[in-house]
């Protein structure tokens, strides 16, 4: 029904003395003030959209620009979200207004369905020409817009479906643009987290044409200043060099959470930046692929601050977004646990200030006493902020990372409101502000891409040797389940993990990750670096952290140039050139090729 209504309403367009319809972006506003750009949930919400992160303070007013085609009536709608109603707590905790040429069509709004969906905001009379837009911040605590619709036609009624595949067909202004083609490339990059990183600075170094993908503004993944999760992994002595790229970029921060800059996000972005082999498509987000014979022919991204589609082609690609999204869509064969998995973290920090401070209870706040959370020593509240055990890890990953930042909240709220952890003196919470809180979050476990060996935890603990082993995993095997002791008060959907560890690698030595467990067994031309490995899931609780993920992307990147090389797949890396790859990754991280011809000529000597 939705497809038949969509189809009749946007033909209707197609008329010259058809209304006018204008689609503004969210995330295209000109000027953002406070409002956050987030890219994390285009699979599910449709689109990237603004979020007002304010920690309970509210954020500058968003403003933009609307070019309105003729005069007339026009009515508006605006895309959003009750999402405190749809976690089932009280409503409206992000609310907002929209004001249109300085004058507000509605007092608030984000305060009504639980779902995401298109709300009537008013109707107003407006001039053809420049018409000025802005958002108003009411609370502070995460309103959230997605698009703004103004059309001329009184009947009309936005279609329901907002999927980035739908608003494409749309073709009205502000809708995304025809695609484009965006360049070809030997290797594309897809996740500028460490596995990104170390595939195209591995890649670009011997000579490839790299094309790095990252649908956000800074590199590094949960490595960034946006999330805030220090580099883990040893890199002992081992006969390949992989671990020599990554501690160029790899972060030394001395907390996890610590400030900011301690991440290295500049750092980051400077060494890749001054590869003349890479081009790195910031602010792009990988919406879907063309398959061609049965491999991947190339990505298709948004450019999410103007709304531009470009189709970036290649030759091999490599699977860094974490969730196994590219192998997804060109149907690898993959697994993912149904329940019980590993959760997401949205960790946060407060910090005592010189005065006094307040911070706003809220009626859709939990609750919480100092039974229900273990309090935030240091000012930090850490990895342990978990939840999504029993959700679905793409499907419902918004409401996930809600109910994180639901926990939170409380929890701050509960120690400078309620007294909790105050230790009997009312005031020792007095002055304490929260200072940060991670709106992106760190997911540990979503799916598996399957390679031709399959490492499971058995294989590490009896220390299994592969042929191919190359990458060393020094991390225990860990595995997050939620905390018991508060999962008693709290037993709808818990928010606060404890590591389970196996301490079965030395990491004085390290166990090393076979090279098979890097490529699909079903794509062709497909590689992958990062937690969406073919591991079990034992397994995973090993491989998963940021250093071990760098070095599986040099590996892959000096494999990929291999690849090219000798115009094979990654598995003929393994099947025929695997001693050549094994003198490859040998390779000191600085050694340079200008073109892959030269990586060549120097290859037959």
């Amino acid at each position: 029904m939705n497809r038949i209504f969509t189809l009749l309403f946007f033909v209707s367009f197609a008329h010259a003395d058809a209304p006018s319809t204008i689609l503004v972006e969210a995330e295209q506003f000109a000027k953002k003030g406070g409002w956050l750009v987030d890219t994390q949930f285009i699979e599910t919400v449709g689109s990237p959209y603004l979020n007002a992160h304010g920690l309970g303070k509210p954020v500058a007013d968003a403003e933009t620009t609307v070019k309105i085609p003729t005069a007339g009536n026009y009515t508006v709608w605006v895309r959003t979200i009750d999402w405190s109603e749809r976690l089932k707590l009280a409503e409206g905790a992000g609310r907002f207004s929209l004001s249109v040429n300085g004058k507000a069509l509605v007092q608030e709004l984000g305060k009504g369905a639980p779902t995401w969906g298109w709300e009537k905001v008013g109707a107003t009379t407006l001039p053809a020409g420049d018409t000025k837009v802005s958002l108003k911040d009411i609370t502070g605590f995460n309103a959230r817009i997605d698009a703004i619709l103004f059309t001329s036609d009184p009947a009309m009624t936005p279609p329901a479906a907002c999927g980035l595949e739908q608003r494409i067909a749309w073709k009205i202004p502000g809708a995304p643009s025809p695609i484009a083609a965006a360049g070809d490339y030997d290797l594309v990059v897809v996740g500028g987290g460490y596995g990104g990183m170390g595939s195209a600075l591995a890649a670009a170094r011997l000579g490839v044409k790299v094309a790095l993908i990252q649908d956000r503004m800074v590199l590094g993944g949960n490595g960034s200043s946006e999330v805030r999760v220090w580099a883990k992994g040893d890199t002992p002595p081992s006969e390949y060099a992989l671990a020599d790229i990554v501690l160029e970029f790899a972060d030394k921060a001395k907390t996890s959470p610590g400030p900011a800059e301690e991440f290295g996000d500049d750092k980051k972005e400077k060494l890749v930046r001054a590869e003349k082999n890479i081009t790195l498509f910031f602010g792009h987000r990988a919406y879907g692929l063309d398959m061609a014979k049965g491999e991947i022919a190339a990505i298709n991204v948004l450019e999410i601050e103007t709304g531009a589609l470009k189709k970036i082609s290649g030759k091999l690609f490599v699977d860094c977004t974490g969730h196994g999204f590219i192998g997804q869509w060109a149907k690898a064969d993959l697994t993912m646990v149904d329940k019980g998995r590993m959760g997401m973290s949205n960790m946060w920090d407060w910090k005592n200030q010189p005065t006094a401070t307040s911070f706003p209870a809220q009626p859709w706040m939990l609750n919480l006493t100092e039974k229900d959370f273990p309090y935030p020593r240091r000012g930090l509240a850490e990895w342990f902020w978990e939840s999504g055990f029993d959700r679905h890890p793409i499907e419902e990953l918004e409401v996930t990372r809600d109910w994180n930042l639901v926990a939170s909240y409380s929890a701050f709220s509960a120690m400078k409101n309620h007294g909790a952890f105050a230790d009997r003196d009312p005031q020792k919470h007095a002055n304490a502000e929260m200072t940060w809180l991670a709106y992106i979050g760190g997911t540990r476990e979503t799916q598996q891409l399957l390679g031709d060996v399959i490492l499971s935890g058995e294989d590490i603990e009896g220390k299994k040797v592969f042929d191919d082993g190359c990458v060393l995993t020094t991390w225990s095997i860990d595995l997050h389940v939620p905390e018991e002791k508060y999962v008693q008060g709290n037993p709808q959907h818990p928010y606060i993990s404890r590591a389970i560890h196996r301490h079965a690698v030395d990491k004085r030595v390290g166990y090393p990750i076979p090279y098979r467990c890097f490529y699909s067994r079903n794509v062709p031309n497909l590689f992958m670096a990062g937690r969406n490995i073919s591991v079990n899931r034992d397994a995973l609780g090993t491989i998963r952290v940021m250093k071990t993920i760098g070095m599986m992307g040099v590996c892959v990147g000096r494999s990929a140039a291999l690849c090219l090389v000798h115009d094979c797949t990654p598995r003929d890396i393994y099947a025929k050139h695997l001693n050549e790859a094994k003198q490859l990754w040998k390779l000191p991280g600085a050694q340079r090729y200008g073109t892959l011809d030269d990586f060549e000529k120097t290859l037959a000597k």
